[in-house]
Formats: structure tokens, C-alpha cells, sequence
């Protein structure tokens, strides 16, 4: 009897290690993506001379708040960057190949050159795990954009980026709005939860004991 639970214990371990450490996950690596922390938490902020980036409560695409990225007339040939940046870096659970699906709201409008830009890139030297600009047009209605970025070789993080940009023009404005940012990240590999190895390591003594007492 006790070599037939013994058994079914080492099963068991080794089924809930071997699913722990081999089960990929579709997860969503945005941080504060919605903004509903009422800050830029989990946001790396680039403005330039003259934009500003700031917090709303006014009209969001859903619950109380939303990003607001301008560059008003007169700013000159700037750039205003906000970004996700670097997510999972270090982790190692990017590998080439995982499919990155993002998606937002966005609402605002743009005169005289004004422009939105959305980017997608790898955090990596190797050019080609790849990079893809896309120009978001952009309405004073909230719209939701989606959208898929294939990491390609050398993959260490990601980073998505919105970046109003305006040239020379003194009349050139941007003005943005983001809401509801979600970047879902279909990752290789998931550690195993520390619950699961305490769980499995557990296990094991137990068997240990037993095996004790029976020699005894």
C-alpha cells in the first residue's frame, strides 16, 4: 500500500512541476493601462520644449480617467513620447516568435502637420527581432485600434509607443487622448509559482518519511 501512494505522490509531483514550468500563457504585460491610477504609473514619459503630458478626468473612453498627450502652437518641431517601455525585460519569457496583440482607445485631433505615430519594437541590438511605425489617424470620437507585432530575433523586451509629432510649421498642434491600453503577450514559457514547488518540495518529504519508517 505505502509503494502505491508513494507512487501516485511522485506522479503528482512531477505532472504539477512539468505543467508549471512548461505552460505558456497569453497574458496582459500592460502596466496601469486604463491610467486608472490616476497617474502615469507603468508609463516612461518623453516630452519635449513645450508639450506637456497630464492626467483627465474629462470624457474618458471608459472609467474616470485618461492620458492626454499635446503639443500646442507654437511648440516647434518637437516630439512628445509615451511609452510601455521595456516590458518583461529580463524575464526571459520573450522569445522570438510570440505574437504581441495590442489595443486602445484614442480620441483627438491634429492641424498643420500634426501627427500621431504608433511604434512597435523589440528592445534588442539585433536588427532584426524588428521595429513597425504605423500612423494612427485619429478623430475627436474615441476609436479603438488594434493591432499584432511578431518579435524577431535577439528579443529581450518590448516596447509600445505613442508619439505626437509635430515639424516646422508655427501653427503645427497635436492633441491626444489614450484610454484602455492592452498589450496581450503570447509568452513561451511561465516560471513555475513558488506555491507549486512548496507544494511539490512537500510532497517529497513526505515520501522521504515514509521511506524512513518503512526501512525502520
Amino acid at each position: 500500500m505505502l509503494t502505491k501512494i508513494r507512487t501516485k505522490l511522485v506522479i503528482a509531483v512531477a505532472v504539477s512541476m512539468s505543467a508549471g514550468m512548461a505552460q505558456a500563457a497569453y497574458m496582459d504585460i500592460a502596466v496601469n493601462g486604463g491610467f486608472e491610477a490616476g497617474n502615469f504609473t507603468g508609463w516612461a514619459q518623453y516630452p519635449s520644449g513645450g508639450t506637456t503630458q497630464s492626467i483627465t478626468t474629462i470624457n474618458p473612453s471608459t472609467g474616470t480617467y485618461a492620458a492626454n498627450v499635446n503639443i500646442p502652437v507654437g511648440a516647434g518641431a518637437v516630439n512628445n513620447v509615451l511609452k510601455q517601455e521595456r516590458l518583461l525585460d529580463g524575464t526571459g519569457l520573450l522569445s522570438e516568435g510570440d505574437v504581441i496583440s495590442y489595443s486602445f482607445d484614442v480620441r483627438g485631433s491634429a492641424a498643420d502637420g500634426g501627427v500621431l505615430f504608433l511604434e512597435n519594437f523589440c528592445e534588442t541590438a539585433d536588427p532584426l527581432c524588428g521595429n513597425d511605425l504605423t500612423v494612427i489617424n485619429a478623430t475627436t470620437s474615441w476609436q479603438t485600434f488594434t493591432g499584432d507585432f511578431t518579435l524577431g530575433a535577439g528579443v529581450t523586451a518590448y516596447t509600445l509607443q505613442f508619439a505626437a509629432v509635430c515639424g516646422g510649421s508655427p501653427s503645427c498642434t497635436a492633441d491626444y487622448y489614450f484610454d484602455n491600453v492592452s498589450i496581450m503577450a503570447d509568452v513561451n514559457a511561465v516560471p513555475i509559482p513558488a506555491a507549486v514547488w512548496l507544494f511539490g518540495s512537500g510532497l517529497l518529504g513526505l515520501i522521504g518519511v515514509a521511506r524512513r519508517k518503512k526501512a525502520a
